[in-house]
């Protein structure tokens, strides 16, 4: 006889309820995102996704970066980025230096531990790039404006102090190339000053020898490679080591020293749609050899070499057609200013020991920090009319930097100098 004894096989609990393997993982499960790095300036940025939350909660998430390990860890440099309902989450590392190789790695944490994604890297930019240099002698006391992402040297002096020149020199940063283009139509000059607006540029005053000044003007139009004289009121004396610059569509001539060496505060708006001229209130004081700095929406002068305003910067409100101080430099910033820009928020000058300077425009205080020295090719070659600092258009954060009494020119990226 045969008997028949029934095996019942235990029930497996949920999934859910057990743990091991085969049920599932209990960390959690992440993937760092790999993006192609085309980074902003001076900033990384970092992303991750959660595939798999395991068996808890998510509890924290972020990055391990490193410029050391190429297998960064957890008690390294952490960053904690908040999570998506896409299970998504990023982070922007701020002040990255640049000439560095960054990598770094998504994490997930869960009650029972870590995971981490794979290591992503990427290489910094150049903080300092040496661009071609002008194809002849150095020159300085000249004219250097941007059009449409392209640098043009017009007029100025060899450094073998052989006259006044009025050759017109174009770089396209785009090509890294140098071009000689139609001269400057006017008699040669050193000392000139130039404003741009739109797509055109404006150069004009300037010197030919001691005792001859000019107040001429001439509209530059990088499209056709011309020049075009434009008209200028017979009031406006004649002038070299002015300033110049643009605001809201006009353009600002201030300043600089007469044919006979006297100093002048005059202000002359020009209305380059209309080419009229009008007389403007006086600058606070007489003024020459100094620098502007400008943007779209700031326009600023000072750092001359008159008594009193080596070291002040004023501001012009153009509604108002008024000046104030905006900024008294310190001490240890060595006299004379070369020259100035702004990116962002932020104004950058050389001063005379070839460092530059910052100071955030939002500051209240405006302090003023260093933050670097030319490259030392750069300061073999440093002359009395300084390194020019050009912005590009809105293309980028970089300044060039050079061309004062040198053929050559750098690209300093300052957003990557951390």
């Amino acid at each position: 006889m045969f008997f028949f004894i029934p095996v019942f096989s235990a029930c497996l609990e949920s999934p859910t309820m057990t743990t091991g393997i085969v049920n599932g993982k209990e960390k959690p499960t992440v993937e760092t995102e790999f993006i192609n790095p085309i980074p902003n300036d001076g900033i990384l940025f970092f992303q991750g996704t959660i595939t798999d939350e395991g068996k808890s909660e998510i509890i924290e998430t972020g990055f391990c970066w490193s410029t050391d390990s190429v297998n960064p860890g957890i008690n390294g440099n952490v960053v904690t980025a908040n999570t998506g309902d896409d299970k998504v989450f990023s982070y922007n590392l701020k002040g990255a230096s640049g000439e560095k190789t960054y990598y770094w790695r998504a994490y997930a944490k869960n009650s029972y531990g870590y995971d981490f994604g794979k290591v992503d890297s990427c290489r910094t930019p150049q903080i300092w790039e040496e661009k071609e240099p002008l194809n002849t002698l150095g020159r300085g006391r000249a004219a250097v404006f941007i059009l449409n992402d392209k640098i043009y040297i017009t007029c100025g002096e060899l450094e073998s102090a052989s006259g006044p020149i009025n050759s017109n020199w174009e770089y396209s940063i785009t090509n890294n190339r140098w071009f000689l283009l139609e001269n400057f139509s006017g008699e040669a000059r050193r000392y000139p000053v130039e404003f741009t607006i739109g797509n055109y540029a404006f150069v004009g005053t300037g010197q030919r020898a001691a005792g001859v000044a000019f107040n001429d003007f001439y509209r530059y139009d990088n499209t056709s490679d011309s020049w075009t004289s434009i008209d200028v009121p017979n009031d406006l004396v004649a002038r070299f080591n002015a300033v110049a610059f643009s605001i809201n569509g006009k353009g600002y001539v201030v300043g600089g020293s007469s044919a006979t060496g006297e100093n002048l505060n005059d202000v002359w708006q020009c209305d380059t749609e209309n080419n009229s001229w009008q007389k403007k209130n006086d600058f606070p004081v007489k003024f020459y050899g100094g620098i502007n700095i400008c943007d779209s929406n700031r326009a600023f002068a000072g750092f001359g070499e008159a008594s009193g305003t080596e070291k002040t910067l004023w501001e012009y409100n153009d509604e108002t057609d008024s000046w104030s101080i905006f900024s008294t430099l310190p001490d240890e910033v060595v006299k004379k200013i070369s020259s100035g820009v702004i990116i962002g928020n932020t104004i950058y000058i050389v001063d005379g020991s070839n460092t530059i300077w910052t100071c955030d425009m939002s500051d209240e205080i405006k302090t003023w920090k260093p933050k670097t020295v030319l490259p030392y090719e750069l300061l073999n070659k440093f002359g009395e009319a300084g390194n020019q600092l050009l912005l590009t258009t809105g293309k980028s954060n970089s300044i060039f930097v050079g061309l004062g009494f040198t053929p050559l020119l750098y690209e300093y990226r300052p957003l990557w100098d951390n």
